[in-house]
């Protein structure tokens, strides 16, 4: 399936009465590598062209919980519960799609009142195996409390499936849902819980290689310093979409109160016009034989949580919405609860890089993004310049990031395309697809061939890197050799820094096949000297 990033929907399509709701809380970010679900977004979503008034958020009335839970985590303190701390390593061992390995470690949990009873805290140092079962049902529930002391763009709360650390594109089954934050909201606004998931079956051969999400399309952070319940109901209704690919039916609440329901947009339109992947992935707790993994607070790619969690439920049936709100009714999210002090729970210091101020090249020959370097998830574009096959490009550009993250900088994508600048590339023609997408921070993505080879100057010192492309000079050699693209990158920072990169990029494309390349990015902005 080709792998086409949510710019239409997710930056251009979302009008303003789709998110409503407060403002968001301060937070520490990470310049990390970002997390391989931050960049391999699907796909062939669509804008949704019209939006109707949402169904009225409301607590159900309280109805009566099934007998006993598949399973249940109070973190009141019990050794005998089977969750164990884990830590990112360097060694990512069978990992081949991770940035980190996770192995167990040793701690002394702390404890504190939560909204059930006790409440575990995370330090920000480490993260929970919970040691969880997959249902194997096609419907089933998971639930739990958070407050959270620290969040991070694609950071990880509760992540859980198959092969999670690992590349489809190697042979996995890689399964998975991850509750996070991301940067969905108007005008790039915080928004947590967002629920994103993922099947990609190796092969794809059942149709259901998806990347959907979905939460409660409002621009506010439940649970940064308070407590909120989160509950992840799938249904399982079988919502196959006009790409061809199949989600699952799913509904999401917050506080006990259902804010999103895929089956009811699926089915109606109740929340606006239907897209296919506002949903969850099949197979999250039943892909075969692989491995389950159930994580808290920590994962193979990103920042790890620091807070509490507490009374984490997990049935083997889908929970109607009146059991929710009982679900809900046996905590208080009034408890008043804070981070502990000491040096095990001290923030982190967090390096502040300074913006250099923006001088327009009037040379140049186009611009991508705005000078306060807002640009939204690939939110402008660049013409599309031809790469016929053994031609060489050099393309000179000017970066200038955000440095919110190490991926707010430039993006060239390769298509089988020639579009306009300033308009969606994907809304330009019906047969748009992409090959490859390469990011500046050595990362990519594309079509089912898709392979990357990146060799960084820079090696693991993402800190420098991010400093630099505040205000950088690029240049990039292209060269395409039939259906292998070649890509020497030198990097000059204003204050003489210098680094370079070697990319070799494989997918499906041939040496009978179009190809073009443009320009976007995120959290940057971008002039376009020259293309020779």
């Amino acid at each position: 399936m080709k792998k086409k990033v949510l710019a239409a929907l997710l930056c251009l399509g979302m009008t303003a009465t789709l998110f409503t709701g407060c403002g968001s809380k301060e937070e520490t970010t990470t310049t990390e590598p970002t997390t391989e679900a931050a960049a391999e977004v699907s796909t062939e979503a669509a804008e949704p062209e019209t939006t109707v008034e949402a169904p009225v958020a409301e607590m159900a009335a309280p109805e009566e919980l099934p007998a006993e839970a598949f399973a249940h985590l109070t973190f009141d303190g019990d050794a005998d519960e089977g969750y164990k701390a884990v830590v990112q390593t360097d060694d990512v061992g069978a990992n081949d799609g991770a940035t980190y390995g996770i192995a167990e470690t040793d701690v002394e949990f702390a404890y504190q009142a939560g909204a059930v009873g006790n409440a575990i805290f995370l330090d920000g140092s480490y993260g929970l195996d919970l040691g969880l079962e997959p249902t194997n049902t096609d419907a089933y529930t998971v639930s739990f409390w958070i407050n959270a002391d620290r969040l991070s763009t694609f950071g990880p709360t509760l992540q859980m499936g198959y092969n999670m650390g690992k590349a489809a594109d190697a042979g996995n089954d890689v399964t998975w849902l991850n509750v996070t934050q991301c940067e969905w909201g108007t005008d790039s606004a915080k928004v947590f819980p967002i629920v994103w998931s993922r099947n990609e079956a190796s092969d794809a051969a059942d149709g259901t290689d998806c990347w959907p999400w979905m939460y409660s399309f409002d621009d506010s952070i439940h649970g940064k310093r308070e407590w909120a319940m989160v509950t992840i109901v799938c249904s399982g209704e079988v919502q196959n979409g006009t790409t061809g690919a199949t989600t699952a039916g799913a509904q999401f609440y917050v506080n006990g109160v259902k804010t999103y329901d895929s089956q009811a947009n699926y089915s109606g339109n109740a929340y606006f016009e239907y897209t296919w992947d506002a949903s969850l992935a099949p197979n999250i707790m039943k892909p075969g034989d692989n491995e389950f993994e159930s994580l808290f607070g920590i994962n193979y790619w990103d920042t790890v949580f620091k807070g509490f969690i507490d009374d984490l439920y997990v049935y083997d049936s889908a929970l109607t919405a009146g059991q929710v709100a009982s679900l809900y009714a046996l905590g208080d999210a009034t408890v008043e609860t804070s981070a502990p002090k000491g040096d095990a729970a001290a923030e982190e210091e967090t390096a502040t890089v300074e913006l250099p101020e923006i001088t327009a090249d009037a040379s140049a020959a186009d611009v991508v993004g705005t000078t306060d370097r807002a640009m939204a998830f690939w939110g402008d574009w660049s013409d599309a310049y031809e790469l016929a096959d053994g031609a060489t490009k050099t393309v000179k550009l000017n970066n200038y990031s955000n440095a919110a993250q190490n991926y707010c900088n430039y993006v060239v994508a390769f298509t089988n395309t020639e579009t306009k600048g300033h308009t969606a590339p994907a809304d330009q023609s019906a047969d748009y697809a992409e090959y490859a997408v390469v990011r500046a921070d050595a990362f990519g993505w594309g079509d089912a061939s898709y392979a990357g080879e990146f060799n960084c100057s820079w090696g693991d010192d993402w800190a420098s890197f991010v400093s630099m492309m505040t205000d950088a000079e690029v240049t990039i050699e292209l060269t395409r050799n039939g259906g292998e693209i070649v890509m020497n990158t030198s990097f000059a920072a204003a204050d003489g820094t210098a680094y370079t990169q070697e990319a070799k990029i494989t997918s499906g494309l041939t040496a009978e096949d179009p190809c073009y390349f443009f320009f976007t990015g995120e959290g940057c902005y971008l002039e376009i000297l020259s293309v020779e």
